[in-house]
């Protein structure tokens, strides 16, 4: 992956992460931050894009770090269905259990991320 593909993924999910965590906890700036964790949400996903075309093949086959690469797409797989959820569900027991799958599931996909990055420099 290219130095500045790295810089501006990195960017893009701490932007994404930040919104999120902050949104939870400023009910008066939460509409603002929503949008940024919006549109932060649609960068990551062309970003992501990029990386499964070469970043996450090449890695697959060559049976690299699989296991927090495959955690890494599970959560990215799963933020994405519920952020859908939750903007276009009409059911508010479903918005509810996206809702909190999804931030709990956010942190961690933070931590997972972190992992698998701390990972790739130490190889």
């Amino acid at each position: 992956m290219s130095r500045t593909h790295k810089l501006v993924l990195y960017a893009a999910f701490a932007a994404l992460v930040a919104s999120g965590v902050a949104a939870e906890f400023a009910p008066a700036w939460r509409t603002a931050l929503m949008q940024v964790h919006g549109a932060a949400a649609m960068a990551v996903l062309v970003l992501l894009g990029g990386l499964l075309v070469r970043h996450v093949a090449i890695g697959w086959s060559e049976r690299k770090k699989r296991g927090s690469g495959a955690i890494v797409l599970g959560a990215s797989l799963w933020l994405t269905v519920t952020g859908y959820v939750l903007y276009y569900s009409g059911s508010d027991v479903l918005r509810q259990f996206a809702a909190s799958s999804h931030f709990w599931v956010g942190l961690a996909l933070a931590l997972a991320l972190g992992l698998h990055i701390r990972r790739a420099a130490l190889t």
